[in-house]
């Protein structure tokens, strides 16, 4: 799938949307498929096959860019098999399944459907389908709806001029600076650092990249640092004729940098407003106290954690713990240090030796300035996956993603690392739509989207999802052992293999995945080559930290229950994250009956709630 593809314009449907609804000018086209598979496996539609061809077409004919063709004439000859000689003057059953697929789909959305993040509708007098977010009244649960509209921007990675490649960090640290300033603002809806950091170093049409975000305004910009000296350009952008609306240049010294930083952010916000009759305000920007050397360290920390990479989150330990021996009082470091070690434990580190850190680092960061999101964020995590205090989490995770629920990092974990576990799949899936329309081009989100629909036991859903993701990384490791996952689940077990050992290549042996390798062959029946990896990560424990949760995945695939809890229950003694996913995760259906899993369950805080739509004990 082309990046292009991952959004469709959508056509305004006001006369169907009442006062319970509000129109969103673009979707993923991912999202829409999945409503539509929704909506056609329901009570409502599942037997109504010509009801459900109807559907279909219109749909799969708008999100093709064909919905001025939706004619009557076609429809009748296309859905429901009327010859060329059909005349709709004379035979009205187009106009007659019109009205009855109306009827049934506000019978569905007041039924089954009634909290799904997406409505369908067909306007009258048309045969083009609208696509609807709904506004729900608000209620504890409720996460507010990202602003996806004309005020549209993305802030591309500002280009470093600067004579030495090091000072990198710099113009990566502006660019991100500038889109946390933006992003505070209800008004203007900012693609997510993830997303706009995919253009950097490339050549691009701005046309395209305006498509490909879905977005009506780009801010290009560079950065020429000579000494103490710094000579900023920046120009904001109309994607979609490549007219520039206002340029500037900066040469200033370095301490005018958060000057700087406003005077940009200052200027973007007041072109909007004169182009859109805004009176969007922008908030102070995020200052680092003023203290230039701790703001140059903070920035490479940052720089080296986006990398993702152990080496990279290691150095950025090292560079938030420096900047805090500079500036004791500088939040946004204690911040990046908590997600930081946040980050070592998913790569694999012992919870114990990393999360408590994290958490002592978060509240520090909380202390000295309650609204840093980083550190709400990291918290959450800490306080769901660690310490199994899920109230306090979702309080923490709810502040990070803010009243414009514009956070796609937040709403990315949120609904991953929380309400996925938790069993509470149809929040979990409307927040991470949140997160891929804000941030559409993040390998981590839409390699989360299609972990919950397996959770949710969308399998058919999950392989189509991740297929599609390939197109957008075939080198993507989380990709592979995602549809590895998925096929899995659906008995296709070659091809599960054969994605389990290209995620493995990939991925350089993790242990997770060699445990997902290892659990394919078991179900094949190919034991000894499983109980050899088996062994392999048994042997390799002996030296470093090898979760448990991965060797009792393995004796899942072998079938070999009894030790499978014996080290579920050591690895909920090491508190590993991965348990969070023990009530929801298909694969630990065997054990749903065994009193020693309940008692996982309960430890972890997740004895409570019903089982998973869908979810079976096979």
């Amino acid at each position: 799938m082309g990046a292009a593809e991952r959004v469709v314009p959508i056509l305004k449907a006001r006369k169907s949307g009442g006062a319970n609804t509000k129109v969103r000018p673009n979707l993923p086209v991912q999202a829409i498929r999945q409503q539509l598979n929704k909506i056609l496996c329901s009570q409502e539609f599942a037997r109504a096959e010509r009801m459900s061809r109807f559907l279909r077409f219109i749909v799969e004919q708008t999100l093709k860019g064909e919905g001025p063709q939706l004619k009557e004439y076609l429809v009748g000859v296309e859905v429901f098999d009327r010859g060329e000689a059909f005349d709709p003057r004379t035979d009205p059953v187009v106009r007659g399944e019109a009205r009855r697929l109306r009827v049934k789909l506000r019978d569905y959305y007041e039924s089954e459907g009634r909290t799904d993040p997406i409505r369908f509708a067909l306007p009258k007098g048309s045969y083009i389908p609208a696509f609807e977010i709904p506004a729900a009244p608000r209620d504890a649960r409720e996460l507010p709806q990202p602003q996806q509209h004309s005020k549209a921007i993305a802030v591309l990675p500002f280009v470093n001029l600067s004579s030495e490649s090091e000072n990198e960090y710099f113009s990566d640290g502006l660019t991100e600076e500038i889109i946390h300033a933006l992003g505070k603002i209800r008004e203007i809806s900012v693609v997510a650092r993830t997303s706009v950091f995919q253009f950097k170093g490339k050549a691009y049409d701005i046309r395209t990249l305006g498509e490909q975000l879905n977005v009506q305004t780009v801010l290009e910009g560079s950065v020429r640092k000579s000494g103490e000296r710094l000579r900023i350009t920046a120009q904001l952008i109309n994607a979609s004729d490549g007219y520039h609306l206002w340029s500037e240049t900066y040469e200033r010294e370095m301490k005018d940098i958060f000057s700087i930083q406003e005077e940009i952010s200052n200027a973007i916000v007041s072109t909007l407003k004169q182009r859109l009759a805004s009176q969007a305000e922008l908030p102070p920007v995020r200052r680092a106290r003023e203290n230039i050397e701790a703001y140059h360290l903070f920035l490479k920390g940052r720089f080296h954690s986006r990398k993702r990479t152990g080496e990279g989150i290691n150095k950025a330990i090292d560079y938030f713990q420096r900047t805090i021996e500079t500036d004791p009082y500088y939040a946004a470091a204690y911040a990046g240090l908590a997600e930081s070690l946040t980050l070592l434990a998913m790569k694999g580190l012992a919870p114990s030796a990393v999360l408590p850190r994290a958490r002592t680092a978060a509240l520090q960061a909380i202390a000295l300035d309650d609204h840093v999101p980083e550190a709400h964020v990291a918290l959450g995590f800490v306080r769901s996956n660690y310490d199994s205090q899920w109230k306090e989490a979702e309080r923490h995770y709810r502040q990070a993603i803010g009243e414009g629920g514009g956070n796609a990092e937040a709403l990315h974990w949120y609904a991953s690392d929380y309400l996925a576990p938790l069993g509470r799949m149809e929040e979990a899936m409307s927040a991470i739509q949140q997160a891929q329309i804000l941030d559409p081009l993040s390998h981590l989100v839409n390699a989360s989207l299609g972990f919950i629909l397996i959770m949710r036991r969308e399998f058919e859903q999950a392989v189509e999802h991740y297929l599609k993701c390939l197109e957008l990384d075939i080198n993507y490791y989380h990709f592979h052992t995602g549809l590895g996952r998925a096929y899995a689940q659906l008995g296709k077990l070659e091809r599960a293999l054969k994605h389990f050992q290209k995620g493995m290549m990939l991925s350089g042996n993790l242990p997770y995945v060699t445990a997902v390798l290892a659990h394919c062959l078991g179900l094949m029946g190919r034991r000894r080559e499983a109980a050899e990896l088996l062994a392999e990560l048994v042997e390799q424990g002996k030296r470093r930290y090898i979760p448990s949760a991965s060797v009792a995945f393995v004796h899942l695939g072998l079938n070999q229950l009894d030790q499978a809890l014996d080290w579920l229950e050591k690895a909920c003694e090491e508190r590993e994250c991965t348990l969070a996913y023990l009530k929801i995760y298909p694969t630990y259906e065997p054990l749903h009956s065994q009193p020693r899993f309940q008692a996982l369950l309960s430890k972890l805080g997740l004895d409570s709630g019903s089982r998973p739509a869908g979810s079976s004990k096979e």
